[in-house]
């Protein structure tokens, strides 16, 4: 079993502000222009929807080649450099970009502002290996994607390589046939739920008619995330499930719904059922909430097999 994996990969500066110098009220954030404002540089960390996926399935024993964007410089380097360390084999063209991606995330009590950078470059996929892959990842990309994603659906239609598919915020900006095509030829498809709602054009946020109307879109195994709620999921006979979220005191958000894919598709290669691949996403995601940063929490193979064995109230049941 081999996967490719396809989407960014950035670093994650984690900052935290001096609460002294900022006042929240109503989800928002107010800082006065001209303070110096005392901050703390909790991590710096590799980041990235499909950098995420691609370490996640390594650490869970599934083969993993991962074709990202990377530049010539020092950020660059690092990203290269980890994700080697991690053991995900790595393909794309060096260079292809200027600088890598960079997200400033900063971290407040109850939430996080990230500040993305990302170079608006031209992105393409252009792959000549010959290796077949029995699944296509498919992650988030930045500005100007298109060409990228047009590159991957006739790689896979050509190869007949299925298709594992959770969009962007970018993608789901710039809605069209392509991302139609490829939901249609997906197998299993993640999004939360507002996601959902914004590919079925509805305010209707009721997770059954949610499930059944990205399914009638063609993919097989649908899954939707919803935060402190937990997850979701419709399998391929349209049995709807629900999850609670995993015990864990943990608050970080970033990289949670990367964890929680992953290890739901790591399940579905490892034989395993819908109702037992929400528990395995749903114990990654929490591992990752209770470290700073997307991939400290990542679980191995070993980690996660335990905490399966210990966690026995953890179950998905039905979705009434």
């Amino acid at each position: 079993m081999h996967v490719l994996v396809v989407g960014s990969s950035v670093i994650d500066l984690f900052l935290t502000v001096d609460k002294n110098y900022v006042e929240t009220q109503d989800r928002k954030v107010l800082l006065n222009l001209g303070d110096k404002i005392p901050s703390e540089i909790k991590k710096l960390a590799l980041g990235g929807n499909g950098a995420n996926v691609s370490v996640g399935l390594t650490r869970l024993e599934i083969p993993t080649t991962f074709y990202t964007y990377l530049g010539q410089d020092i950020l660059s380097r690092e990203i290269e450099e980890s994700l080697t360390r991690e053991g995900v084999e790595l393909a794309g063209k060096k260079g292809s970009i200027e600088s890598a991606p960079l997200h400033i995330i900063l971290d407040f009590d109850t939430d996080r502002i990230i500040l993305s950078h990302y170079e608006n470059s031209d992105h393409e996929f252009v792959y000549e290996k010959s290796e077949k892959y029995d699944y296509i990842f498919l992650n988030s990309i930045a500005d100007r994607w298109e060409d990228a994603y047009q590159g991957v659906y006739d790689y896979a239609v050509k190869s007949g390589t299925p298709f594992v598919f959770s969009p962007g915020s970018r993608q789901l900006d710039g809605l069209n046939d392509l991302i139609f095509k490829i939901i249609k030829q997906t197998n299993v498809f993640f999004s939360n739920k507002e996601e959902a709602a914004r590919i079925l054009k509805t305010d209707d946020m009721d997770l059954k008619k949610l499930l059944l109307g990205l399914k009638e879109l063609g993919p097989k195994i649908i899954s939707i995330t919803d935060g402190p709620n937990g997850a979701y999921a419709c399998d391929e006979n349209n049995n709807m499930l629900k999850i609670d979220p995993a015990p864990t005191q943990g608050k970080e958000k970033t990289g949670a719904g990367d964890a929680y894919a992953t290890g739901f598709f790591a399940a579905i290669l490892h034989g395993q059922n819908v109702a037992s691949a929400m528990e395995w996403g749903t114990l990654n995601s929490g591992g990752v909430m209770e470290h700073i940063g997307a991939q400290t929490g990542l679980l191995d193979k070993k980690t996660l097999d335990g905490k399966l064995s210990n966690d026995n109230n953890l179950k998905a049941s039905p979705l009434t």
